[in-house]
């Protein structure tokens, strides 16, 4: 009798088990992966959002009221959420700006803007010209 060459039934389940396990981590990895690149982008998207409104306010044709201020606006396709926060310095001709920015929640979150916020960023302003 001639054996026929192949593979067994229980090579082949072994087989389908490796590659099932493999199969599952790679795409495990790879949706870490695209989680962790999505965040980059809204962090980058962001911290853009904050270093423009800080150029706006540094480039004011008037003295910015020391305070806080809230706005919204629609960038790269998304709307999103800052405030900025005016405080004086102990040099009296320059000011300190915080600015946060947070993507705009779906329904309106209790939580303040600042606990949601991706990113903040403090800058100085000239108090007068």
């Amino acid at each position: 009798m001639r054996r026929s060459a192949g593979f067994t039934l229980l090579e082949v389940l072994v087989a389908l088990a490796i590659f099932a396990l493999v199969a599952a981590s790679v795409l495990s990895a790879s949706s870490r992966s695209l989680q962790t690149a999505s965040r980059l982008e809204d962090k980058t998207l962001a911290m853009w959002i904050a270093d423009n409104r800080l150029t706006e306010l540094q480039l004011a044709d008037e003295p910015v009221a020391d305070g806080r201020d809230a706005g919204e606006l629609q960038f790269a396709g998304r709307r999103w959420q800052w405030q900025s926060e005016v405080r004086p310095t102990s040099e009296p001709s320059m000011r300190r700006v915080t600015l946060w920015v947070a993507p705009l929640a779906q329904r309106r979150a209790s939580a303040d803007l600042r606990e949601r916020a991706l990113v903040s960023l403090s800058g100085f302003l000239g108090a007068a010209r």
